[in-house]
């Protein structure tokens, strides 16, 4: 894949504005369109910048922004439910906005200041979209930091390294990029995606969520600016905005349930055909048939209702201003984990039943219906459910506390 650098954060006209109800009223038509090409752009490989145009313009990425800057004050629950409608119509548009929507969120956590949130804040508000560059191509584990803000002869800090993964990076205006300084502390540099020095790669090759904008960015001498350089966090305590994350995946994983569920509805109205020795003349009325929808249909519901009971709780503990308080946001984590778990094995099996309502004619290539599990399965690959449901566990039995990282 040749290296694509994408265009200036000031590119852009300052977004619709308007009430939380006023930016979600504009969601529809956008998902809409979305679901219409989605099989086509899946299929083919065209990644989906018109979309996240327009759910820029409609100010929906700046539901997260309190009053206080200017923003309509959405919550966690505005900010998922409208994730889930566009998973729905597509996964990988819905995921590729996950840094963006965490960074907004980690704003309102403990690893924050206030003036942070002064300066991102009124820029996510204008139109502003945050990609991420966090994790190395070597190193022990994916939060191994090979990437680093070093100052030169001249003083001048530059950013070298290389990022296996970098979500969204593509549709962004700027990416958060997580390095190591001189004395091996952790730090975190926001750049503008057309910066000299930046290549970004659509090169995710894995077989789901291709369309993510989640493939390398490599970093030569890249200056950065000292106001650029972020709170440097150790690592070692728990926030919010890392289990919203998690709770995002949950999200994109409901949404897929749903849009199972509209392909299964679609593919049984309109293309399949009953078994030869089937008890009825149609598949609409094939008892069977109806049944793996009831199933799906089910599973989408469950999985939805649980990523919102999760946000729900999310909410009560930024609203009651809990972010500081360690027992808790260990609460939290366990709830948004025990969530994942099982929203993300219904939307599994959800996907795999989708095949149930037809013969081998819905394993079509044209058809794509295989995006789901697909996707699916790549989303519930982000993180090892295994050890979800071991913290689950433990914490429930032992008392023990999850890990305090992004990557649980």
């Amino acid at each position: 894949m040749t290296a694509t650098v994408n265009g200036s954060a000031t590119e852009h006209q300052r977004p619709l504005g308007g009430s939380v109800a006023d930016r979600l009223g504009r969601l529809p038509e956008i998902v809409d369109e979305l679901r219409r090409g989605d099989v086509a752009a899946e299929r083919d490989r065209v990644l989906q910048y018109d979309a996240v145009h327009r759910l820029r313009a409609a100010g929906l990425l700046g539901l997260r922004v309190p009053a206080r800057y200017g923003g309509p004050g959405g919550s966690v629950r505005d900010v998922l439910g409208a994730v889930i409608e566009i998973a729905r119509a597509s996964s990988n548009v819905a995921q590729a906005l996950r840094a963006h929507f965490g960074y907004a969120e980690r704003l309102l956590s403990n690893r924050a200041t206030e003036d942070e949130r002064g300066r991102w804040f009124a820029r996510i508000n204008d139109g502003l979209v945050f990609g991420n560059a966090i994790t190395d191509g070597s190193g022990r584990s994916p939060s191994s930091a090979d990437t680093t803000v070093l100052a030169g002869d001249d003083g001048v800090l530059r950013l070298n390294g290389y990022k296996f993964y970098s979500t969204g990076s593509l549709f962004a205006d700027v990416i958060a990029v997580s390095a190591v300084d001189a004395e091996a502390r952790d730090l975190q540099a926001i750049v503008p995606t057309d910066r000299a020095g930046i290549e970004l790669f659509d090169d995710w090759d894995g077989f789901g969520q291709r369309l993510t904008a989640s493939g390398g960015t490599r970093f030569t001498d890249v200056v950065v600016h000292p106001d650029e350089i972020t709170t440097v966090s150790d690592g070692n305590h728990l926030g919010h905005s890392t289990t919203f994350l998690q709770l995002y995946l949950a999200a994109v994983a409901a949404g897929i349930a749903y849009g199972v569920l509209d392909d299964a509805v679609g593919y049984v109205r309109t293309k399949a055909r009953p078994a030869a020795h089937s008890l009825a003349d149609t598949a609409g009325a094939d008892p069977f048939v109806l049944q793996a929808v009831g199933d799906i249909a089910a599973d989408a519901e469950a999985a939805g209702t649980l990523v919102l009971t999760a946000a729900d709780a999310v909410d009560a503990l930024v609203d009651g201003g809990r972010q500081h308080d360690g027992q808790a946001l260990a609460d939290l984590a366990i709830t948004v984990a025990r969530a994942q778990l099982v929203a993300e094995r219904l939307t599994l099996a959800a996907a795999q039943r989708l095949f149930d309502t037809g013969g081998a004619s819905a394993t079509a290539r044209s058809l794509n219906l295989d995006r789901h599990w697909r996707n699916a399965r790549t989303v519930a690959s982000h993180n090892p459910l295994a050890y979800k449901a071991y913290a689950a566990g433990n914490f429930a039995v032992n008392g023990v506390w999850p890990p305090a990282n992004g990557y649980f």
